[in-house]
C-alpha cells in the first residue's frame, strides 16, 4: 500500500494492515512483525511509527529523545517520523508532537485547521485547509520559509528543505 524510507531502514505497509521493515535494526526499528490493523507507517531515524485503524499510534526503536512516546495518542489520522521526533495529526485538525525539540520542531500545539503534516530532520511542516503552509523548527537553510505559499495540496519536509505541490501541479521548494 505504501513505503517510507528512514535513514537506514525502510518500512512497507501491506494491504492487510501489517508492516514489514528492512535495513538497519540497531535500535529495534524493524521490530514491526506483530503490528496489525495499521493504516499508515513512517520510518524515522532509528525508529518506526505506525498509525492504527482505531486512531492510536505504536512505535518501536530508538527512544532516546522520547520520539516513541506515542502510546497515549488518540484520534490520530496521520503520523510522520522525523529525526528524533514524531508528529501526529488529530482528526480535529490540531497537531501533537513528541521527542527532540531542540530547534522548536515540536512547537505545533497552536496549529489548527491542518490537513497534512510532515516531519523533516529538524523542522515540521503543516498544510492548512485553505492551502497555505505553516512550519516550525530549524530554519538554517530557509526550510521554514513557506508563509507565502498558497494553493498547496501536498507537502514534504526533508533534511534541510521543504517541498510543496500546488493545485496546478507545479512544485515549489525552499
Amino acid at each position: 500500500v505504501s513505503v517510507s524510507a528512514g535513514n537506514f531502514h525502510t518500512v512497507r505497509l501491506k494491504s492487510d494492515g501489517t508492516v514489514v521493515a528492512k535495513g538497519s535494526d540497531i535500535d529495534g526499528e524493524c521490530d514491526v512483525g506483530g503490528w496489525t490493523d495499521i493504516v499508515a507507517a513512517s520510518a524515522g531515524v532509528g525508529y518506526t511509527v505506525g498509525l492504527k485503524r482505531d486512531g492510536t499510534v505504536v512505535a518501536v526503536g530508538d527512544n532516546r529523545a522520547g520520539e516513541c512516546n506515542v502510546s497515549g495518542w488518540t484520534d490520530i489520522v496521520a503520523v510522520s517520523a522525523g529525526d528524533n521526533f514524531t508528529v501526529g495529526l488529530k482528526s480535529d485538525g490540531t497537531v501533537v508532537a513528541v521527542g527532540d525539540n531542540e530547534d522548536g520542531e515540536c512547537d505545533v500545539s497552536s496549529w489548527t485547521d491542518i490537513v497534512a503534516v510532515s516531519a523533516g530532520d529538524y523542522h515540521t511542516v503543516g498544510l492548512k485547509v485553505d492551502g497555505t503552509v505553516v512550519s516550525v523548527g530549524r530554519n538554517k537553510y530557509g526550510e521554514c520559509n513557506v508563509s507565502s505559499w498558497t494553493d498547496i495540496v501536498a507537502i514534504s519536509a526533508g533534511d534541510d528543505c521543504t517541498v510543496g505541490v500546488k493545485t496546478d501541479g507545479t512544485v515549489v521548494a525552499v
